[in-house]
């Protein structure tokens, strides 16, 4: 993982054991892949032959390009199938006053789709676990016995995720937050249903607390997700919320770097040995004043 070849620069600072580095999903912008791309920036100039692909289906190309000194970019066409994407807030299944994420609207939905003859599966995203688990009760008794439905999120437990991956002969409702988004692949999915909700983690510096408001996904993320539903047979994605939403929707996600307590982040460069957070070379570098507010709070605690 980007956690464990982090932790192996610490013993092998030139990573001679590998000629060659795939660093994959880098859109999702999180702090080890942050970290692993100011790292690679600068092994690549004192090893001219370790070869580093960057890569995801949803990546902003030109930065990531300028980053590594302007190097080649390669577009590469996928295998997924076509994807029909189509707008259908809870006004217009008949809902206005309903919550995106609450189980009646699910449920029209779902409705909705069971007249597709290609539908499979349906994979819901939702923003947390409280919004999986009340739509969860309400779907059990509202679509019968011809579908089951499971919930997924990072805190379940490993038999109960397992059982994700094992279809069986009822067609399935998958109610996720934002881990099927990119973490894993759920089989059998020809359906999704997008709330355009996630939980993002985001630390104030006023308050001095990390919180986890619930927002709207950037497009790269809608495009992520709409993508889960094209991979065994043409899909069908259905996004809960106006088109205008998600024109209005930042193109990629705010990196995890530029909403996170800097006094971690500084901690943790200093148990890397990444050396100060001002010269490290990020693709986003932090504001000096949030800096010096982590390395204040830092020595408030007597940690360094």
């Amino acid at each position: 993982t980007d956690g464990i070849l982090l932790a192996e620069t610490q013993d092998d600072p030139d990573l001679d054991r590998y000629d060659t580095l795939i660093i994959d999903e880098a859109h999702e912008r999180s702090l080890n892949i942050d970290f692993l791309l100011g790292y690679l920036r600068r092994l690549t100039r004192r090893r001219a032959d370790l070869r580093v692909v960057i890569t995801s289906a949803t990546i902003d190309a030109e930065r990531f390009s300028e980053h590594f000194g302007g190097c080649p970019v390669f577009e590469v066409s996928g295998r997924a199938h076509p994807v029909e994407i189509d707008y259908r807030p809870p006004a217009e299944l008949g809902l206005p006053d309903a919550d995106v994420t609450s189980g009646p609207v699910l449920e029209a939905a779902i409705r909705e789709l069971e007249s597709w003859p290609g539908l499979q599966d349906v994979l819901v995203f939702l923003p947390g676990e409280r919004e999986i688990q009340d739509a969860l009760e309400h779907l059990q008794g509202a679509l019968g016995e011809s579908w089951e439905c499971l919930p997924l999120y990072a805190r379940l437990p490993g038999p109960q995720q397992r059982r994700i991956f094992a279809p069986g002969e009822r067609r399935r409702v998958i109610l996720a937050t934002n881990v099927a988004e990119t973490s894993l692949t759920v089989p059998r999915i020809t359906a999704v249903l997008d709330t355009g909700l996630a939980r993002v983690s985001r630390f104030s510096a006023r308050a001095r607390i990390q919180r986890l408001p619930v927002e709207q996904v950037s497009k790269a993320s809608a495009r992520q997700r709409a993508g889960r539903c094209g991979r065994i047979a043409p899909g069908r994605c259905r996004r809960l919320y106006p088109e205008s939403v998600f024109e209005e929707s930042p193109a990629y996600t705010q990196p995890e770097l530029l909403r996170s307590n800097l006094a971690g982040v500084v901690l943790r460069m200093l148990a890397l040995g990444l050396g100060p957070v001002e010269a490290f070379p990020f693709l986003d570098p932090p504001s000096p004043r949030l800096v010096g507010e982590g390395w204040a709070t830092l020595q408030e605690l007597g940690a360094v």
